[in-house]
């Protein structure tokens, strides 16, 4: 309904919520308490931003935090870990600004459920667009959790939770949001330097999220960042993928899938034309040398990335400007001889 609700009725909500986080709190079946978060999904109902909505979820808001607090005093056990996954889920699901900061207090949590989940109370796609919102949106709140989600990428170990932060950035057109994005690149080219790199089909989600964002503001500063360091990561991926003998075939396998989409997607838009002349090259197997300096430049000219969208790769210790993009150093040892095995 359209009005504020009444003193009794909140008070209605307060023993829904009371009853049903003591239920889940001493429940020893992990369905029932499925079961029970089922229930308090429903009775949020569908209109977010009505005043019952927003009763439920504040009313919502206060017995969630005690039941983190309480399950936080227990002794380390499994039923404590389940039970704090339980309250992260449904956070989660919930869906709300007004929960924002439940997830906050728990991004940096040791256990890799509890941070997944967390990150998504805070930035999953439906929390992107409720922040930014025209009418309704939170700018407050949005760069609170952007600050929060920058301090994060780093020392973060999974891409799934990452991938949640890249596609939360790239839905919000801020300063702090291509931090995110430069941060997590970084990341990812000192994991291809050190030949400790995995999961790579993250590095498609990313680079077709930094380069689309290239595209929709090409002529930026912001953007020229943003452009170089899309250049780097995607120079390295190429390059691990010319190394000759060194990895298996289910890696490079997995290289010239995020070749191909990066290719497709972002590339050739990139450098306005059609199709790039890279999959042909690939399809007639003669190497990828000389598309690769086209595009990405080497130490006697720029590259075509480069000149297009307006940027370099720094200066070398003499002030002159950098035409290439980082090389990959040779693989370790143990590496090459896995790979012959």
């Amino acid at each position: 309904k359209g009005v504020a609700l009444t003193d009794s009725e909140r008070e209605v909500l307060d023993k829904f919520w009371r009853v049903a986080m003591d239920s889940i709190l001493l429940s020893e079946d992990s369905v029932q308490r499925v079961s029970i978060s089922h229930q308090i999904l429903q009775e949020k109902g569908v209109e977010s931003l009505s005043f019952y909505a927003t009763a439920y979820l504040q009313s919502g808001r206060k017995h969630l935090q005690t039941a983190f607090e309480t399950v936080g005093r227990w002794e380390a056990s499994e039923k404590k870990t389940q039970m704090e996954r339980s309250l992260m889920v449904l956070t989660a699901q919930l869906q709300s600004p007004l929960l924002v900061e439940l997830g906050l207090a728990r991004l940096a949590d040791a256990d890799d459920v509890v941070r997944y989940w967390a990150v998504k109370a805070v930035a999953s796609t439906a929390m992107a667009q409720q922040l930014t919102a025209a009418t309704t949106g939170d700018p407050v709140l949005t760069e609170k959790v952007l600050k929060a989600l920058v301090e994060r990428v780093e020392p973060e170990s999974s891409t799934e939770i990452l991938r949640t932060m890249v596609t939360f950035a790239a839905m919000v057109n801020r300063p702090e949001a291509r931090a995110i994005l430069l941060s997590a690149a970084q990341k990812r080219i000192q994991a291809y330097m050190d030949w400790t790199v995995q999961n790579e089909q993250f590095d498609t989600v990313l680079l077709k999220l930094m380069g689309q964002g290239v595209l929709a503001n090409r002529e930026s500063a912001e953007s020229a960042a943003v452009a170089r360091r899309f250049a780097e990561l995607l120079s390295l991926v190429f390059q691990r993928y010319m190394s000759e003998g060194t990895l298996k075939d289910e890696q490079r396998s997995a290289l010239l899938v995020v070749i191909a989409e990066v290719d497709s997607q972002v590339l050739a838009k990139m450098l306005g034309v059609p199709q790039t002349p890279i999959v042909r090259a690939i399809q007639r197997r003669t190497g990828l040398a000389r598309e690769y300096e086209t595009i990405f430049g080497s130490d006697a000219q720029a590259g075509e990335l480069a000149t297009r969208l307006k940027f370099d790769y720094g200066k070398t210790a003499d002030g002159k400007v950098k035409t290439a993009p980082p090389k990959l150093p040779a693989p370790p040892a143990n590496l090459t001889s896995a790979a012959v095995k």
